[in-house]
């Protein structure tokens, strides 16, 4: 069976996706290469931190959920002030 040559251009884009946070699947899927061969463009990348890379990675989508998070609650507590004080005014 003949492997598959992927450039170098694209390499970068999936290895930068990644970086940003995206998870290695998700991107995998996205361009339909094998999960595994991904893992192996980050592990030669980083020099073998690909750990250090995917735990990044991981924390930076999970501070962005929580930065989400907050920012709906304080919407929410800033809406309920508001309404609430407009029925204590009637």
């Amino acid at each position: 069976m003949k492997r598959k040559s992927y450039g170098a251009e694209l390499r970068r884009e999936v290895l930068a996706k990644i970086q940003a946070g995206r998870k290695v699947a998700a991107v995998a899927t996205e361009y339909g290469i094998k999960e595994t061969t991904v893992r192996n463009w980050l592990s030669r990348e980083t020099g073998g931190r690909s750990g250090e890379i995917l735990e990044l990675s991981r924390l930076r989508r999970e501070n962005e959920e929580l930065l989400r998070l907050v920012g709906m609650l304080t919407y929410e507590s800033e809406t309920g002030k508001k309404n609430s004080t407009r029925v204590r005014k009637h």
